[in-house]
């Protein structure tokens, strides 16, 4: 008979799609809906629902340049349509991709996003990792969230009553607290930890970002309208290595390793603002889906069962209003 904390469901709150022909499959590989189904049926765990996030995949080939990323969002919307049916919901939320820095003419985009998935689209995911050790190839302009443009199309945000993911790094945490500031109605999800950075200048000196990312992450947690992601664990920002070695890391192996960054941002945020993603396809380099989330219980497993299905599941779907089986 299988424990409680076992039979908890999970809503995996970050994930993406991409096919031949995206910067992301040359780097990570081809990942389609069959494939993240196929990860899902063998690693062992209750996945109910998933949450997708923009990666620039699917986007309309014509028409005018600013609505093509609503292609992205129709993709999805078509997937989850075709897996409503299954055990997951496969795309319950959508998290789609507009450009803010157009101000208040990002109107249309976003109503175009909602009128493509009137059920689904919940928001917009916002690059804002400028660092010279990190996103790089993103191109992400200094000070972008600061810009009277990008605060402009921010705006229309609530009118909406869409959220934003942001992508960000540990060293600009400050740019993020003044925004939530400035726009306390809007949800602010913070993707991957809040980006603490663990290659290039920080290389070898995870004891001092650590000890600078729980300054941030307190002063960010006093921000009611921020929530955290519990993501990004493998990627290659974190500094872990793990693709590196010759063997894939275990689950105990993983959860040694975030244990710290998870236990800061529960104690900061609480169980009610925090929540759990895969990250796939770009975490499977460092580790298997059915892996992280072993690793992840693990790490949780010091908090009640309640706190622990807030965690796994209850915030993602109040955040992102997903009605899954819990």
């Amino acid at each position: 008979m299988q424990s409680e904390e076992a039979q908890i469901p999970i809503i995996d709150a970050h994930h993406h799609f991409w096919g031949d022909g995206h910067s992301g499959a040359r780097a990570f590989g081809r990942f389609l809906p069959q494939d993240f189904a196929a990860k899902i049926k063998e690693s062992g765990h209750r996945i109910v629902a998933t949450v997708y996030s923009d990666c620039g995949w699917a986007f309309r080939k014509d028409g005018p340049e600013p609505l093509r990323c609503v292609g992205e969002t129709e993709y999805v919307e078509a997937v989850a349509d075709s897996s409503d049916s299954d055990s997951v919901q496969i795309g319950a939320a959508i998290v789609g991709r507009a450009d803010l820095l157009l101000g208040d003419a990002v109107t249309p985009v976003l109503a175009a996003h909602i009128e493509a998935s009137p059920t689904r689209f919940r928001g917009i995911r916002e690059l804002l990792g400028h660092d010279p050790d990190a996103y790089r190839a993103l191109n992400i302009p200094a000070g972008k969230s600061r810009d009277p443009r990008f605060r402009a199309g921010f705006a229309q945000l609530a009118r909406f009553d869409l959220s934003c993911d942001v992508l960000c790094t540990h060293t600009m945490l400050t740019e993020i607290v003044d925004l939530a500031r400035a726009f306390p109605d809007t949800q602010i999800i913070l993707n991957h930890l809040a980006g603490p950075i663990g290659v290039g200048r920080f290389h070898g000196k995870r004891d001092e970002v650590f000890a600078d990312w729980c300054v941030q992450i307190g002063k960010l947690a006093q921000c009611h309208n921020i929530f955290m992601k519990l993501s990004g664990f493998g990627a290659e920002l974190m500094g872990f290595g793990w693709t590196e070695l010759s063997a894939r890391p275990s689950p105990t192996v993983i959860a040694d390793a975030i244990r710290p960054y998870v236990e800061v941002s529960v104690h900061a945020f609480s169980p009610a603002r925090c929540m759990v993603g895969s990250n796939f396809p770009v975490d499977c380099r460092s580790f298997d889906y059915g892996d992280l989330w072993s690793a992840v219980k693990c790490v949780i497993s010091r908090y009640s069962v309640d706190e622990q299905r807030q965690l796994l599941h209850g915030t993602a779907a109040g955040v992102y209003r997903i009605t899954a089986s819990a």
